[in-house]
């Protein structure tokens, strides 16, 4: 079960520094006056990948709850 928490937070971890990174691009292009939608647009697909993995995740987690206590 460590792997698993150590992984989910991995994952968390990761998902903060994506809207760190989102946040801060978004702001440098308000400030600059330029375009960084290519940018913007990879962050936010890694974002979205990190999210998945998590919520897959936590839906294994809670297949195998499910399973044990159908005792299997």
């Amino acid at each position: 079960m460590k792997t698993t928490d150590a992984y989910r937070q991995r994952l968390l971890t990761e998902l903060i520094e994506h809207s760190a990174q989102i946040d801060a691009l978004v702001i440098k292009s308000r400030q600059a006056g330029t375009n960084v939608d290519q940018e913007l647009e990879a962050l936010r697909s890694q974002q979205q990948i990190t999210t998945q993995k998590l919520h897959q995740l936590e839906d294994s987690d809670i297949n195998v709850w499910e399973n044990i206590g159908d005792g299997g």
